[in-house]
């Protein structure tokens, strides 16, 4: 297996039918995207092959759609070490106000492992792999309880945290590890099991993730990305996702495109495979534009 991370497992909130858009004039833009292929204590047979292909384009759609004017920070490889990450993504929340968004983007390894407080509903935290994670220490990871600290303080709700990996529950089967597909997973002492219905705390902004809570993210080799970011890239390109016409794309639109295109393209192509994106977000949220 050459590619692995996990699926965040997000705090049960409801999904609208409708949401409105919501723009200020004074609306200022940060984003902090990740990506990590090699991890300096991993095994190369561990490694990832497109993940920083996939931040990198994210990156660079950002700026095809009016983002050169934000702030936007760009973390890859070695660069994305957890102290590097958390500094990041501190002051990015704490310098947006209430009117500005916030855009997070990571495509890596991640992992759950059982939660040793007893706080967690489905008994597993869930975390994102820096690249200076050492396998078995948990605190060389970032937890979602570290990531809904830093989300709580921030002062604006307008915002999208787009995930690209995997849930790493239980065992890949031989024949699927075999085959061209590759799944975003981790393998680690610390992982137990596949565990239950899960939450991620960053309970303020709408989460994205690129497979549902049992699934696994892949990437492919004919596209050299993860197939949900490709999509992602892809509706941002063009305007592809401006589902509405209006010459803007909101979050909402570049995830239903996404998720269209990700299963569509599953479908086809490995017919016995399944990835279904997933988007949740809090009640009272109200759909936002990505580009400007």
């Amino acid at each position: 297996m050459r590619a692995l991370g996990f699926l965040f497992l997000i705090f049960p909130v409801l999904l609208l039918a409708g949401c409105g858009q919501l723009m200020e004039s004074d609306t200022d833009f940060y984003g902090l995207i990740i990506g990590i292929n090699d991890y300096t204590n991993l095994p190369p047979a561990n490694d990832l092959n497109y993940c920083e292909a996939d931040a990198t384009s994210i990156y660079n759609a950002l700026l095809k759609n009016d983002w050169q004017n934000g702030d936007l920070s760009l973390l890859l490889g070695n660069a994305a070490t957890k102290s590097d990450v958390l500094s990041t993504l501190d002051n990015i929340l704490n310098q947006a106000d209430e009117n500005d968004l916030v855009l997070v983007y990571f495509s890596g390894h991640g992992i759950n492992f059982i939660d040793p407080s007893g706080e967690e509903a489905d008994g597993y935290d869930e975390a994102i792999v820096p690249v200076d994670y050492v396998p078995g220490d948990k605190g060389t990871v970032i937890t979602d309880d570290e990531l809904g600290i830093l989300f709580g303080s921030c002062k604006t709700q307008k915002g999208v945290f787009m995930i690209d990996c995997c849930y790493s529950g239980g065992v890949i089967n031989k024949s699927l590890s075999q085959s061209s597909l590759v799944p975003k997973y981790i393998d680690d002492p610390i992982t137990r099991g596949s565990g239950g219905s899960g939450d991620l705390d960053v309970i303020t902004f709408p989460v994205m993730t690129a497979a549902s809570q049992n699934e696994y993210s892949y990437e492919d080799p004919f596209l050299q990305h993860g197939i949900f970011t490709y999509f992602l890239i892809e509706g941002l390109s063009k305007l592809r996702a401006d589902k509405n016409g209006d010459d803007f794309i909101t979050v909402r639109e570049l995830f239903l495109y996404a998720e269209n295109q990700t299963e569509l393209f599953i479908k086809t192509n490995y017919p016995f495979t399944d990835q279904h994106p997933v988007l949740r977000f809090p009640m009272d949220f109200i759909d936002i534009l990505i580009t400007r």
